[in-house]
């Protein structure tokens, strides 16, 4: 297989660099680089161990290193990988690269190491995208939930399912050559509830998949409420520092502010628009206009109160026009009034922004709100990819059921619960086609 290599660490100033080599003549192509400090070459190396050396390029020294090697099979590519340490100047690594492409390596794509794993059969397509959203994982628990995946825990399930379907399958092939013959597996209301169950558990994950995508990916949120409520104060607040301009003039910020927001467990994809009112210069118009439309796409709504003019109708006006929105009232600048909490069905969470004052009473609202991380591990989806296959799946087995209680021959739905098979198998990689392979690591950074 050809040899690649590529930066594995970011392109970016650090204490160490990691440089990955991958194919049949990774282990010469490296030979050709490095020296050992005790004279031992390379390509005398058993897998799983490490040399101290330095690079060379030609008579020149340019790094001294820490080599490791990992023969096939048992390597994550599954093909002779070298990993060269090096000191993580941006140069250093970009220099030992090219000395590498000089002698015979080539560039690896996006995702090509892992891409290598899952040809190889080290891991199924679902553990590969594991690979990358736990890469991305920004909490606690979308780290477990890529983690359980990586551990083919969510690949077991899929076979789960899939023996499930092949089981009718056979029955269904067995009756189709003997009709004489009916296996009891096919007693209408036996293989009506078989397929029910199935249905319930891969429609559970679906919607889980729907429940923790605020955990994977965040959670878009628009800060909204009336001029000087102080939703810019609450931005630098959550932020961490100054990202919007807090002024005491009313209509100060014009256009949408953005920021991604850690509370927790919890993502926010903070957005700090204008304050709501009615305006008549042209500019603030337009920044007010932007408010509502960020409010119609967010997910969540933090809705900023100044505690020291209160609750009004206005404000009560906007809650209405988007009750079907998961939303939090802050109840802002409570170091300097005292003015009575309304009486409104959202919650409200008492603060004071530029004390940086509130953030447990946050938490405890997100959590109300969203929900608490999910705790139990257990097989879930993690792509959209995934979801859509698994729906895809669903509706081939509620299509089946409707065969069945309108007695529809068999033969129909032999075909319909194939349909529903190919869509599982799709997951792990099973008859998949190349541009779904390549849609999958063409998101991945190019030293995994």
């Amino acid at each position: 297989m050809t040899t690649i290599a590529a930066v594995s660490t970011p392109n970016a100033i650090g204490g160490l660099g990691v440089l990955r080599i991958s194919g049949d003549d990774a282990i010469l192509v490296a030979e050709k680089i490095f020296r050992s400090a005790n004279s031992r070459r390379v390509s005398d190396m058993a897998g799983y161990t490490c040399s101290y050396g330095n690079i060379y390029d030609d008579n020149t020294f340019v790094d001294d290193v820490v080599l490791t090697v990992f023969r096939k099979p048992n390597s994550y590519t599954g093909d002779d990988v070298v990993e060269i340490s090096c000191h993580g100047g941006i140069y250093i690594c970009k220099k030992i690269l090219s000395l590498l492409y000089r002698h015979g390596a080539k560039p690896a794509e996006a995702g090509e190491f892992t891409r290598r794993a899952f040809e190889n059969g080290k891991m199924s397509l679902s553990q590969a995208e594991a690979v990358m959203q736990a890469i991305h994982a920004e909490g606690e628990a979308a780290l477990q939930e890529a983690n359980y995946a990586r551990s083919g825990k969510l690949s077991a399930q899929m076979r789960n399912a899939l023996q499930d379907i092949t089981a009718i399958l056979s029955a269904l092939a067995y009756w189709m050559d003997d009709p004489e013959e009916s296996p009891p597996e096919l007693e209408p209301a036996l293989l009506t509830e078989t397929i029910r169950k199935l249905c319930a558990r891969l429609s559970t994950m679906a919607e889980e998949y729907e429940n923790g995508r605020v955990f994977r990916e965040g959670i878009r949120t628009a800060l909204l409420g009336r001029p000087n409520a102080g939703k810019s104060s609450v931005m630098n607040w959550l932020s961490g520092f100054k990202r919007s301009i807090v002024t005491e003039i009313p209509g100060t910020t014009r256009d949408v502010v953005t920021e991604q927001v850690k509370l927790g467990d919890y993502t926010l994809l903070l957005a700090d628009t204008a304050g709501i009112r009615t305006a008549t210069d042209r500019i603030e118009q337009i920044g007010i206009e932007q408010s509502y439309l960020e409010a119609e796409s967010a997910q969540l709504l933090l809705y900023v109160v100044d505690a020291a003019v209160g609750f009004c109708d206005e404000d009560q006006v906007f809650l209405d026009r988007y009750s079907d929105r998961k939303c939090i009232v802050l109840w802002n600048k409570i170091d300097i009034a005292h003015a009575s909490l309304p009486q409104i069905d959202v919650p409200i969470v008492p603060c004071a922004a530029k004390l940086q004052q509130g953030d447990a009473a946050l938490l405890d609202a997100l959590r109300r709100v969203l929900g608490d991380a999910p705790t139990e591990q257990r097989p879930t989806l993690i792509t959209e990819r995934q979801r859509v296959l698994v729906l895809s799946a669903v509706d081939f087995l509620q299509n089946s059921i409707r065969l069945i209680e309108q007695q529809q021959p068999l033969d129909m739905l032999y075909e319909t619960l194939q349909s529903a098979a190919l869509s599982l198998g799709e997951i792990d990689g099973d008859l998949v086609s190349d541009s779904v392979i390549n849609g999958v690591f063409e998101r991945f950074c190019v030293g995994k």
